[in-house]
Formats: structure tokens, C-alpha cells, sequence
């Protein structure tokens, strides 16, 4: 590719933001089409943010950054009843974190992008007809429209998709002096969990999660249920945002970089978030920016497997912990919270060696951990690059 390459990139969240920068700052002429306006209210999901610095914004109140979050709480419960007991509780430092309004952050960096000659086109949403179009008139089109995305609508292959969470959240004024300033995350004996991250004392984004096998049958009411029991203000529906979050990797990372038609995936609609825990903030600035990066070395047809090994270890780790939840063992599952207490959250995600060499000092734990045939089928098919748990 050279510097009269022209971009477009679909979708104006976070990971398309992070691939018009990068873009930019290698000398492309970039375009940015978002289906909705920065101006008005548009995103209310994963407003707690890691990784921050990378971020090319002032972490600042103006540019939606409210609370620099000291550590996250994590609770582990045996279920959801009046009668449920607590397997184990740990705090988790968190250096380089804050809870977001994420729309005023996307609104921030949409305006210093534009500001520098992106060139972005809010209220357009994209069709198919458009996408191919865009593909014979674009050098390159990066997707960031999320899971499935809009390559996938308009390629027909929306099936390619492996699995993905449904997550339920919202802002609610309420009392949280007794959390604020640090986030608090339950998990509950099912396959998902539920939050509360403060922005201010009197301001939190509240909400649950469930991958697609746990869902339940009424969402909004397993929402109230479990802000009732965590002591949590309760939302309400026309507050409260749905959103489908991928279980990464939830797409095989060939299908990352189509060359044939001038596209690559970044973000959730590459498929890429943790496994445990659906966060994918970081993981999708990151992706943005190194397909960028490659491009502008001329590498872009590396970038499936740099993304992928990349995120490696950190799927590995999280299919693991996964496993206890699938298989309803939250006192494993509190032993190895309390064990691995005091690492940074950020860590915890992407450096899972950390996690690791504290439980090697658990030997009963970690025997606990990996001595199941199930658990290391999984570590075996992460290592050997099948992006699908194997049970």
C-alpha cells in the first residue's frame, strides 16, 4: 500500500477510531462512516476502560474520562438465591483504568481526528449494496461494525460467528459512597457476571451478562433481580442498553483479513474479546492501530496471525477460567480469585503468565485447576491455534 492508498473505515467506535488514527498517522487519506452522531447519545456499554494510554486523548473529565479507577473488586457467589454464600472475594489493582461516559470519549476523539483531516461522515449507515461499492472504490476497507459485521451481512457468511454474550447495562443515579471510587464484578454460578462500575459517588453504569447457552428467558428482569441483591439502584428500560458482545475468538482468525476484497476486521467484528469476560476495549484500540501499522509496512496480509498471537495466551487463559463457570464450581473458582488477588486487572487479561506463576504457589489449587482432562484439552487447543474451546 502507499500514501495515496485510500481508506474507509465503517463503524465509529472504538476500534474504528483507533484504525483512523493509525491510518492517519501513516499518511493515509482516511474516511470514517458512522451510522449515528457523535452528538447524541449512542453507546452506554464498556465504559470501564483499561489500557487508557494508548489512547491518544487526555484522560480528562471533558474527554469522558471521570473516574481513575484505584482497583476493581471481584466477588465470586455459589448463586443468585437470598440464601447464596460467598466463595471468595479479591481486590485488583488497576494502574491504567478508567470508568468512562464512552460516548463523550468516542465524541473527543472523533473531533481531534477531524481536527487533523479525517475525514468522518456521521449519520450514514452503510448498506450492503454500499459495502461493495466501497470495496471496488476504496483501497481498503476496514470493518469495525461489530458482531456479526457488516462484511459478514454482505458476504452472506454471517454463520462464520462461533459465539458471542448478551450483555444488559445501564446509567443509574443512586447511592454508591460505600464502592466509589473502585468497580465492583460478581460472578454468580452461571456463565456470564454482573457490575457496577461508579463514575461518581451518586452515578454508576450497572449491568449482567450471560453467554448465549445461559441466557435467561427475561432480561430486564434478571437486570432488576440483580441489582436488588448486589445493593445496586435498579434501571430503568428505556435507560437500559442490549448489546451482543463476541466470545472471542468467536471468528477464525483467517477470516480477519480478506484480501480478495480489500477488507480487514478489527474490533468485535474480528471476533476478538476475552472469553471470560467479554471486555474487549483494549483488545479492539489494539487492533486498529496494528492493522495500521502493518499496512503501513506493507505487511497487512501478517495481520490474522500477529492479531491472534497477539491475544493468544490471553484466550487460553480465560477458556480455563471459563470452565469453572460452565461446570458450576465457584469454590474453585473463589480459591483461585483470592489466590491471584492484588495483580492489575490489565494483567489478569493480557498477561496471564502473572496469574499463573501466583497460583504455582497454590500447588493444591493449581493441581485443583490443572489436573482435569477438560482443562488441559482447552490449554491444548489454544496452543495448537483452534480458536474453538474443545470440551
Amino acid at each position: 500500500m502507499t500514501r495515496t492508498c485510500r481508506i474507509a473505515i465503517i463503524g465509529g467506535g472504538m476500534a474504528g477510531l483507533a484504525a483512523a488514527a493509525g491510518f492517519d498517522d501513516a499518511g493515509f487519506d482516511v474516511e470514517l462512516y458512522e451510522r449515528q452522531s457523535y452528538d447524541s447519545k449512542r453507546v452506554n456499554c464498556g465504559e470501564a476502560m483499561t489500557a487508557v494510554s494508548k489512547i491518544p486523548l487526555e484522560p480528562t473529565v471533558e474527554n469522558g474520562f471521570l473516574n481513575p479507577l484505584p482497583a476493581m473488586e471481584v466477588e465470586v457467589y455459589d448463586g443468585i438465591d437470598a440464601d447464596r454464600h460467598r466463595t471468595g472475594a479479591g481486590t485488583f489493582p488497576a494502574a491504567d483504568t478508567y470508568i468512562t461516559d464512552r460516548n463523550v470519549v468516542e465524541q473527543s476523539w472523533a473531533e481531534q481526528l477531524s481536527e487533523k483531516g479525517v475525514d468522518i461522515h456521521e449519520n450514514q449507515s452503510i448498506t450492503r449494496t454500499d459495502f461493495h461499492e466501497f470495496t471496488d472504490e476504496y483501497d481498503l476497507v476496514v470493518d469495525a461494525t461489530g458482531q456479526p459485521s457488516l462484511s459478514s451481512k454482505a458476504l452472506g457468511t454471517t454463520n462464520e460467528y462461533s459465539g458471542y454474550m448478551v450483555a444488559l447495562n445501564s446509567d443509574v443515579e443512586g447511592d454508591f459512597t460505600e464502592l466509589y471510587p473502585n468497580s465492583r464484578i460478581i460472578l454468580e454460578n452461571y456463565t456470564g457476571y454482573s457490575w457496577a462500575f461508579p463514575k461518581t459517588s451518586q452515578r454508576a453504569n450497572v449491568g449482567i451478562g450471560w453467554t448465549v447457552s445461559d441466557r435467561p428467558s427475561d432480561y430486564m428482569k434478571a437486570l432488576r433481580e440483580a441489582c436488588k441483591r448486589n445493593g445496586w439502584a435498579v434501571p430503568s428500560q428505556e435507560r437500559t442498553n442490549v448489546a451482543i458482545i463476541p466470545e472471542g475468538p468467536s471468528l477464525d482468525p483467517d477470516r480477519t483479513h480478506l484480501p480478495e476484497h480489500s477488507v480487514v476486521r478489527v474490533g468485535d467484528a474480528a471476533g476478538i474479546a476475552n472469553r471470560l469476560t467479554g471486555k474487549g476495549i483494549s483488545q479492539a484500540v489494539e487492533s486498529g492501530f496494528l492493522a495500521a501499522e502493518l499496512a503501513n509496512r506493507g505487511q497487512l496480509h501478517s495481520y490474522p496471525d500477529r492479531l491472534y498471537q497477539r491475544m493468544k495466551t490471553e484466550y487460553i487463559f480465560a477458556t480455563v477460567v471459563r470452565y469453572f463457570l460452565e461446570t458450576r464450581n465457584p469454590k474453585v473458582l473463589g480459591a483461585a480469585i483470592r489466590a491471584a488477588a492484588g495483580i492489575d486487572i490489565e494483567d489478569v487479561d493480557r498477561s496471564p503468565s502473572t496469574v499463573l506463576l501466583r497460583l504455582l504457589r497454590h500447588p493444591v489449587l493449581f493441581a485443583r485447576i490443572f489436573s482435569r482432562r477438560r482443562v488441559l484439552n482447552r490449554v491444548y487447543g489454544g496452543m495448537t491455534n483452534q480458536w474453538e474451546l474443545i470440551d
